[in-house]
């Protein structure tokens, strides 16, 4: 399957996602109100960030793991997420004064979420690819229509994501391969040791990423409102959708792509420059499209809360293009390139939705201002991304590939 199929076919199961997850918000919201879908983005948020809490990144080992180590690399990431996702869940259930124990589920059925696609990455699986993250997507609309009560959701919800990521695993994955020695804890000790490298570079970067995407949505809620965070959570569905839906299957193909090209020590720079391209072009034409037609469609028959949030959506275009141009090329340091600047460009992120939403609204508590120095630092900080991974193809196109 072609890289542009491959993208075409992640992107097309993205775009039902998105839409369902849009029809989820909006049922959300027509059935309880607007603030409930800012709790309800704050528990997602939650599951997301622990989700990569409790792998640390040992998932992304899947694509580019020989046949007879893939068993051990499993076994490892079920193992560290149900020990991991325990105090996780009991501190932020805390923190957030929710109910660790549905934290827990929800935790670690996003967890075993990134474990399934991985295991669809490695074999190119993209149809199955398909049929779980539209399943995800379903599965909150079907936790919303068949209960009458906000509580009874939530643990609707938690109880089939953890029903379906099982399903989904085991449908991905031969379980049989598994023995009693990929359980014991000197053969996952070894594996840690064997990566550790990567756990702790890429695992870092990983739940830095993840906490940067996610931390926003919960310190709105913290400094502002649920309701202003709901603004920020449909703005976020509808907004940031293109960065999600092609973003996201750039970023998966050529994942899949390059880590085969990995194994076999090449790389394919025509094919880089391509998508480099494709990218840009892809990011202009959003970016105009949300600035031209959100404001439209807002007005189109939604409510007067729904509308509220066109000015987020101004505020979010300098973050909108350079996350869909630039961020999927990110994956060239992930696979090829230093595992410490991959890092560092998370760290740097970090920092910025520190000032953003931590330092700034302590000092002027004003939610435009902090949207806006977001997303005009963001911008900034891809600035800089691009060159570096532009060198960094330069380099691959002129020696050879080494890890």
């Amino acid at each position: 399957m072609s890289l542009l199929r491959s993208a075409s076919t992640i992107a097309g199961s993205s775009v039902i996602s998105q839409l369902i997850g849009a029809l989820s918000i909006w049922l959300i919201s027509h059935k309880y109100d607007l603030g409930e879908v800012g709790l309800y983005a704050l528990n997602y948020s939650i599951a997301l960030i622990g989700a990569q809490v409790c792998t640390f990144a040992s998932q992304l080992l899947i694509p580019r793991q020989p046949d007879e180590e893939l068993a051990q690399n499993v076994v490892f990431c079920l193992l560290q997420s149900l020990t991991i996702a325990i105090p996780y869940a009991v501190l932020t259930g805390w923190l957030f004064h929710q109910n660790m124990l549905f934290l827990y589920l929800l935790t670690l059925s996003n967890t075993w979420v990134l474990v399934a696609e991985n295991l669809s990455l490695r074999t190119a699986n993209f149809r199955f690819l398909v049929v779980q993250r539209i399943s995800v997507s379903v599965v909150v609309v079907l936790s919303v229509l068949l209960t009458r009560q906000v509580m009874a959701f939530y643990w609707m919800w938690a109880i089939l994501m953890m029903a379906l990521t099982s399903a989904c695993i085991m449908r991905a994955f031969d379980l049989r391969s598994i023995t009693l020695h990929h359980l014991r804890p000197s053969s996952n000790l070894a594996f840690l040791k064997k990566n550790i490298h990567h756990v702790t570079k890429v695992g870092s970067a990983e739940v830095l990423a993840m906490a940067s995407n996610n931390l926003p949505i919960m310190l709105i809620n913290f400094w502002f409102s649920a309701l202003t965070a709901g603004y920020f959570s449909v703005v976020s569905r509808f907004c940031l959708a293109p960065v999600v839906i092609i973003g996201n299957a750039v970023r998966n193909t050529i994942f899949s792509k390059w880590s085969i090209d990995f194994r076999n020590n090449i790389f394919n720079y025509e094919e880089y420059r391509k998508v480099r391209l494709l990218l840009l072009v892809l990011g202009v034409v959003c970016t105009l499209g949300v600035f031209i037609f959100y404001p439209i469609v807002m007005n189109l028959g939604f409510s007067e809360e729904w509308i509220a949030s066109v000015p987020t959506s101004r505020y979010m275009l300098p973050y909108l293009f350079p996350a869909l141009a630039v961020c999927p090329l990110t994956v060239i340091e992930l696979i090829f390139g230093s595992h410490r600047y991959f890092l560092r460009i998370q760290l740097e992120q970090l920092a910025i939705v520190g000032i953003a939403f931590v330092v700034v609204p302590y000092f002027y508590n004003d939610y435009a201002t902090s949207i806006i120095l977001f997303s005009i630092l963001t911008f900034i900080r891809y600035a800089f991304i691009y060159l570096k991974v532009n060198k960094r193809a330069d380099i691959l196109r002129n020696g050879s590939v080494t890890s």
